[in-house]
């Protein structure tokens, strides 16, 4: 069993020269260097408008926080992480410690979003675990929830694996949201969404 937890705990590793955070097998996050590609967490930001507040969704080491602050300075971002190993690994080996602008939350997305009384210009929905999305990521309730969430004019942008299942996803995208944008990379869809 240890050798089990071993394998699936949170840890930091050099893959292809970069400082990756994985869980398993699953690359959860990317350090943001020098050296820095466009990949899909680029992906989420927006290209046609400015965000002033944002709420991530599945925060892991912070490459998307890291990324908007880098691209738009020192605005206001809350992300928020469930695993508690996973955001002290974002504090510690990725830097969110050093920005600031960034307020790191150990909570439940699902029951954030419930109780979340701000409005955002940016949410960020990355919910994954173990290479899955989230059971209860298109829900109706939880998209209406984000939806509650949104500035006029905000943008929702979900990451998706590419599998049989996208057609269904971006279905039940599309009963509440107006999809703006799909952005391809790799095997991922990101998908930005503005409320209706």
């Amino acid at each position: 069993m240890s050798d089990l937890l071993s394998l699936t705990a949170p840890r930091v590793e050099e893959h292809d020269g970069r400082k990756v955070l994985l869980v398993g097998k699953y690359i959860q996050s990317i350090a943001v260097d020098d050296d820095h590609e466009f990949d899909v967490w680029d992906a989420f930001i927006p290209r046609h408008r400015h965000p002033w507040r944002v709420l991530i969704l599945g925060a892991g080491g912070g490459t998307i926080a890291t990324l908007l602050t880098q691209s738009y300075g020192p605005i206001a971002i809350t992300a928020i992480e469930r695993d508690p190993a996973v955001a002290q690994l974002a504090r510690a080996d990725f830097g969110l410690v050093d920005l600031p602008n960034v307020q790191l939350l150990e909570a439940n997305a699902f029951d954030w979003v419930v109780t979340d009384d701000q409005s955002y210009d940016l949410i960020c929905i990355d919910l994954y675990v173990a290479g899955e999305i989230v059971h209860g990521v298109f829900a109706t309730t939880f998209l209406r929830q984000i939806a509650r969430l949104l500035t006029p004019g905000g943008i929702a942008a979900f990451n998706l694996f590419k599998t049989k299942r996208v057609p269904e996803q971006m279905h039940r995208l599309s009963r509440i949201f107006n999809i703006v944008d799909r952005i391809d990379i790799g095997g991922n869809i990101v998908v930005h969404c503005m409320r209706d």
